[in-house]
């Protein structure tokens, strides 16, 4: 389908834009570019809402947890840990506000935003490792934080999908405490390299996400001699998803990791996880973040659905 008119216009813009203007080229210049153009997206954060940013160490260094707590909740929370995109070389916790929308005024629950170190310079494993650090941080502390350890759910968007997935195994291979589900925004869950644009993943027409930039993505995150089919690097290649939190996944129609999403609701399915998947038609990797389209109002309600009753117990028979 043509993209969203909304979408288009946008797209026109920024093309002519960036035609007058070419970006930087060091991934800090384009990451501090990136993170500068996402944050022209926020809504703005509920005035009830309370955010409370938290240092914690972590080996070679420390990220920051940062937890929204709107008002009215009480003594003890359940709480939706989310893990933001940007090809796990861009994004912070500002930027996983504008993915994450106005959720707080959805749904009554805290949550818990991970501003993991990130590629070049911190390649994998450490933004894996970063958010298992936190999600491990938030149920050691659950208690002075006012949170139920045994109603927390994870997601992520795009870099983040993927880490949110690796989460998932992490938890189950480690014997951590399991999410009560996973929420995956267009994840990227094989990090082999792509072919260049073409057939129905062609989007470099559209300005949107191309298989080329994916490539990049990967090449920045993984270090020389890592697989890409390493199960903790592409989730797709785990031999065995049995035993994970249900799932949903929100797919784009005009995404290069269009196909893989759908691929890993098939292989959840077949290893008895409960899990859904939504294609967006008429949309880019993540362009409902946009607001302006009645799909940016809607897919966000759908998170929110999905968070709630993941949290309520009602997500999965």
């Amino acid at each position: 389908m043509p993209l969203d008119p909304p979408i288009q216009r946008i797209i026109d813009l920024l093309a002519d834009h960036r035609s007058a203007d070419p970006p930087p080229g060091t991934p800090a210049e384009r990451r501090e570019l990136a993170n500068a153009t996402m944050r022209l997206a926020f809504t703005g954060r509920p005035d009830d809402v309370t955010a409370t940013d938290h240092r914690i160490p972590v080996p070679g260094g420390e990220i920051t947890v940062r937890i929204l707590r709107p008002a009215g909740l009480p003594a003890v929370a359940p709480a939706f840990y989310f893990i933001h995109g940007g090809g796990w070389f861009q994004g912070d916790l500002d930027t996983a506000e504008v993915e994450l929308g106005p959720i707080t005024a959805q749904v009554a629950c805290a949550v818990a935003l991970v501003d993991y170190r990130l590629a070049p310079e911190h390649p994998y494993p450490t933004p894996l490792e970063d958010c298992v650090a936190g999600y491990t941080w938030l149920h050691a502390h659950h208690a002075e934080l006012g949170l139920d350890p045994n109603r927390i759910a994870v997601g992520g968007c795009s870099a983040g999908g993927n880490l949110a997935a690796l989460l998932c195994l992490v938890a189950r291979d480690r014997q951590l405490p399991m999410p009560v589900a996973q929420l995956l925004d267009v994840p990227g869950v094989d990090l082999t390299r792509m072919e260049p644009s073409a057939g129905p993943e062609a989007t470099a027409d559209l300005g949107g996400l191309t298989p080329e930039a994916c490539n990049e993505f990967f090449d920045l995150y993984l270090p020389e001699g890592v697989d890409p089919r390493d199960p903790r690097v592409s989730p797709l290649f785990e031999p065995d998803l049995s035993g994970l939190p249900p799932a949903v996944i929100t797919i784009a129609e005009h995404d290069p990791l269009r196909d893989q999403g759908e691929r890993y609701l098939t292989r959840l399915h077949e290893a008895g996880v409960p899990a859904a998947a939504f294609r967006v038609l008429a949309h880019l990797h993540g362009g409902w973040v946009i607001p302006g389209t009645v799909t940016h109002a809607l897919v966000g309600d759908l998170r929110a659905a999905s968070v709630r009753r993941a949290l309520g117990g009602t997500l999965a028979p």
